[in-house]
């Protein structure tokens, strides 16, 4: 999968031709992980690369600045878009790396409790503890690394728990990475055509489909709806805002609306998660 995604990486430049063709080796990649056998956690790691290795490549296909062959294959197998790096001398970032040390240190703790939990609620409320509580670990430590190393990226996390509405969680706080990603490919093309609102809808189609890829091919087609719906019906939620004015709210309204709004839903997310690491976290205890 590598070389291929690879191989990808090297063609997609030039001529249209050779932007088809890497696209093609692209959708090729995409659909490998369903013929690897495998526990849930592995097949759904190699499925969640391929698709980011995919969306990659489809944004060498658009770029039109020339780039080295070893800058096309450091973009496509990097998290971050290497584009946007900025270097400096390297540091040593202490706060990256103590809100990695416990956002890691309190979402496995939790994991280990929430899989051991017997019952429905509070095993669905401990994994969304784990859902945020690791994201912003990774987050503080992919900091962290990048700041001894030299570099320094564009926001990849901005606090999402104060966020005052769903539009500034899932626009302007939480996993900005992935988020830029939709806004180029999705969002801008008809917000510029002056149709925003099917630009964030298609935008949500988008991430609900990548969540359901990766969960399907490792969990089946009953979890990948699961995972597709929590994202569905954030969507429709977030479709209410505008009438109902939350933008105008006061803070603690606003945040108290984006917390329901986010965590009532979540055990249709949450679920496939804890199953996706269940057994091969259960194996690792035994």
């Amino acid at each position: 999968m590598l070389a291929l995604l690879l191989l990808a990486a090297l063609v997609t430049a030039g001529p249209p031709w050779r932007r088809g063709l890497g696209l093609g080796l692209a959708v090729l990649l995409l659909l490998w992980p369903l013929a690897i056998p495998g526990p849930p956690l592995l097949r759904g790691f190699l499925a969640l690369f391929a698709f980011w290795g995919a969306a990659r490549v489809l944004d060498l296909s658009r770029e039109a600045r020339p780039l080295t062959p070893a800058q096309r294959t450091g973009f496509v197998v990097a998290v971050l878009d290497t584009r946007q790096l900025r270097w400096s001398a390297p540091r040593l970032d202490l706060p990256a790396l103590l809100k990695a040390t416990v956002g890691l240190g309190l979402g496995l703790g939790a994991l280990a409790l929430a899989l051991a939990c017997d019952h429905d609620l509070p095993r669905w409320t401990l994994g969304a503890f784990v859902v945020y509580t690791l994201a912003e670990g990774l987050e503080g430590l992919l900091r962290g690394v990048l700041a001894l190393l030299g570099a320094e990226s564009p926001p990849l996390h901005r606090a999402p728990i104060a966020a005052r509405s769903l539009r500034e969680f899932w626009g302007e706080r939480w996993n900005l990475i992935v988020n830029r990603w939709l806004r180029t490919h999705f969002f801008l093309p008809l917000a510029r055509r002056r149709r925003p609102a099917l630009g964030f809808a298609l935008a949500f189609l988008a991430s609900a489909v990548l969540h359901a890829w990766f969960i399907g091919v490792a969990l089946g087609p009953r979890m990948a709806a699961s995972m597709a719906l929590y994202f569905i019906i954030e969507g429709l939620l977030l479709a209410l805002e505008v009438p109902l004015g939350v933008a105008r709210w006061r803070a603690p309204l606003g945040r108290a609306w984006m917390l329901a709004c986010t965590l009532l839903p979540s055990p249709l997310f949450v679920e496939p998660m804890l199953r996706l690491v269940a057994p091969r976290l259960t194996l690792l205890l035994v």
